[in-house]
C-alpha cells in the first residue's frame, strides 16, 4: 500500500522564540512583566504559571457587579496588549 504525503507549505516566522530554547522561559518571562503591572493598575491580582495566567480578585457580594467591570476592562487592555506585541 502507497501513502501519499501531504503538501506542506512554509511561512517565515518574523517573531517569537522556539520552543524548548534555552533561553525561551527567561524571555517569556522579561517579556510578559509589563502585563502582570497592566493587571495590577486595575487594582487586581494575576496569578502565572507557566504559560497560563488567571486574573482574580475577592470582593464582598455587593460588589460583584463592579468587579465584574473591572475585570472585563482589564481583560480588553490585556487583549489590546497582546495584539501590540504580537503575542
Amino acid at each position: 500500500m502507497m501513502m501519499m504525503m501531504n503538501h506542506v507549505d512554509f511561512v517565515v516566522v518574523q517573531c517569537g522564540v522556539p520552543q524548548r530554547s534555552i533561553l525561551g522561559p527567561i524571555l517569556f518571562l522579561l517579556y510578559t512583566a509589563d502585563v502582570l503591572q497592566l493587571i495590577r493598575r486595575h487594582q487586581l491580582q494575576p496569578h502565572t504559571y507557566a504559560d497560563d495566567s488567571d486574573i482574580y480578585r475577592f470582593c464582598h457580594l455587593l460588589e460583584t457587579v463592579s468587579l465584574q467591570d473591572r475585570i472585563s476592562a482589564c481583560v480588553d487592555d490585556v487583549s489590546l496588549w497582546i495584539r501590540a506585541n504580537r503575542l
